[in-house]
């Protein structure tokens, strides 16, 4: 597996990708839904390494977050009708299709897209030896502008959208070259299956080029619940950088690369410092106005050691045994 060292800065301001408002609306959307939809039932073992020592860690609108001592995990208890109905709640959807929302993700998202399809074709010319006329599997993209500038890129010689609230299809493809797996993992309740279905998507050899939000990322683990922008059902699932390669072995793949790019770390914990514990010692000596000028080398080291709170990889569908499956092979 290949780990990247390389801090990331990006030319464009990534603090503000949604607009307030926005953002707002539909977190308001998201805990009424939560509250007419609670979980009381602690879980009995880890959905991604299977361990039983698990501890409460937070919780945001009565809605617990446990981690795995095992594998540093982080994850919500709840059903997967539950989990599904938050995604297809009429109000959400609404909302997240309509002009305005997907004219500010156009505005404000549109340096970053640029930036993620740069990354993918320079990962599948790597290791598949070209970037060009691939068949493109794009699963849950809910951003249009995301879509148009994918299939206009030159990667794409085929391109199915599934999964997404864009479009109704629910065509299951078959012999894909890649996968693109961006930013869903955090609404699956059982990810080892999810990923199974994408394995079974790609063709051999075929990648999966996923990204999500870590549950080892320094933010999370410092501001707990009272980071703003992570809640109930629309983060379920924050696996850490073990458990996200526990997942990807028990589904069938192999692990390429793993990265841990983001650069908002630092930013979410100064806008919320009055939310760190008062037993949090260490951060509220981090913050101190004197640190100011160090901390982007703070977010530096982050990076490069994997603790950023967004991580991406790149994974290849394992090759199948003689006389055998995929499945088998997870087992």
């Amino acid at each position: 597996m290949l780990r990247a060292f390389d801090y990331t800065e990006y030319s464009y301001v990534r603090k503000n990708i949604q607009n307030r408002e926005l953002f707002d609306r539909e977190k308001c959307i998201a805990q009424k839904y939560v509250y007419s939809n609670p979980v009381k039932i602690r879980p009995e073992v880890c959905p991604v390494c299977g361990n039983s020592r698990l501890e409460y860690l937070f919780h945001r609108w009565d809605i617990n977050y446990y981690r795995c001592q095992e594998c540093g995990s982080i994850f919500v208890n709840v059903q997967e009708d539950a989990a599904a109905g938050y995604l297809e709640n009429k109000e959400l959807k609404s909302l997240r299709i309509s002009s305005e929302y997907q004219k500010e993700a156009e505005d404000r998202r549109s340096n970053m897209w640029d930036e993620w399809i740069h990354w993918i074709k320079y990962r599948a010319y790597r290791y598949i030896g070209k970037n060009t006329e691939l068949y493109v599997v794009d699963y849950g993209d809910r951003y249009q502008g995301l879509v148009d500038r994918l299939q206009g890129s030159g990667l794409c010689g085929r391109y199915v959208l599934t999964d997404s609230i864009l479009e109704p299809g629910t065509e299951e493809p078959e012999g894909a070259d890649i996968v693109l797996y961006l930013n869903q993992l955090q609404h699956v309740v059982e990810p080892v299956s999810v990923l199974k279905r994408l394995s079974e998507q790609l063709k051999e050899d075929g990648l999966l080029l996923l990204s999500t939000r870590l549950g080892t990322g320094f933010d999370i683990l410092t501001l707990k619940g009272g980071l703003d922008n992570i809640f109930p059902y629309e983060h379920i699932m924050l696996p850490s950088k073990e458990g996200l390669e526990i997942l990807l072995d028990k589904a069938g793949f192999e692990l390429l690369e793993f990265v841990t790019p983001g650069t908002l770390d630092i930013q979410y914990v100064l806008d919320n410092i009055e939310r760190v514990e008062e037993g949090n010692l260490f951060a509220h000596a981090l913050f101190k106005p004197e640190n100011g000028p160090n901390l982007m080398d703070f977010q530096r080291f982050l990076q490069k050691a994997g603790l950023s709170s967004f991580g991406q990889t790149v994974a290849r569908k394992k090759k199948r045994k003689s006389g055998g499956n995929i499945a088998d092979m997870a087992e």
